[in-house]
């Protein structure tokens, strides 16, 4: 399929019609198009289902303390944004940071901008897609998507299990920032370590900033583990936790 892209400023003057009056005409906005020239255009009706499944997260979340839930959400939202795009659009199309500027702030009459503004209930813009190529990993849906592309693995009793691991934090400085973070391999390993089989934490913050994280770049900087099994990368990480730089 083709897909929509807008600019920063384009994106920009539909966010603050939607802070201000939480509307936005679309109706004169020329899109860029990505993709094959006889391909149907991606757009709003594509994004229904997981319109409905948003509403469903902030029906179940709504009026809860975000700093404690949303972890919960960033988790429950990556299998369906990754299910409304696979298959439908390529992964080469999805890193054009002008589509995730187009579905947060201008698809659906704004569905999803409001649940970015839900989530955050800040003005950071970033989270929106408003801002440069260089920066996409902070946007919000994007690395809701990333999340499940890397780490989905249909082998597993719950595919998205590894994808939907983990808190946000951890996601995007300890993971998507991170070169090891480009394994599935060793971020299940990682994922493995820090968290319990019921997902509780089992390493701290504080162990995990000061000590895991800076053995793994201080040992990936100078070695692979392409090579390794997930067996081997976390007696792997284990090692490193223990030991430190």
């Amino acid at each position: 399929m083709k897909i929509p892209m807008i600019s920063n400023e384009q994106a920009s003057t539909a966010w603050n019609s939607m802070n201000d009056t939480d509307s936005y005409d679309a109706s004169s906005v020329v899109f860029d198009l990505n993709g094959p020239e006889d391909d149907e255009i991606f757009n709003d009706i594509d994004l229904m289902e997981l319109q409905d499944e948003l509403l469903g997260i902030i029906n179940k979340y709504d009026g809860k303390n975000k700093k404690n839930v949303g972890g919960h959400i960033d988790s429950d939202v990556v299998e369906p944004v990754y299910n409304a795009l696979v298959g439908k659009v390529s992964v080469h199309q999805l890193s054009q940071i002008g589509f995730w500027r187009w579905l947060s702030n201008i698809s659906n009459s704004g569905s999803f901008w409001r649940f970015v503004k839900w989530r955050f209930e800040s003005d950071m813009q970033i989270n929106w897609g408003i801002t440069t190529p260089g920066s996409i990993i902070e946007v919000y849906f994007y690395r809701a998507w990333l999340r499940g592309h890397k780490m989905y693995d249909a082998n597993l009793p719950d595919p998205f299990h590894y994808a939907k691991l983990g808190s946000s934090d951890v996601w995007r400085s300890h993971i998507l920032r991170q070169d090891f973070g480009r394994d599935p391999e060793f971020v299940k390993a990682f994922l493995d370590t820090v968290y319990d089989q019921e997902g509780q934490t089992r390493i701290g913050t504080q162990e995990l900033r000061n000590k895991l994280i800076p053995a793994l770049r201080a040992w990936t900087s100078s070695s692979t583990f392409s090579h390794l099994s997930y067996t081997e990368n976390l007696a792997l990480i284990e090692r490193l936790r223990s030991e430190g730089i």
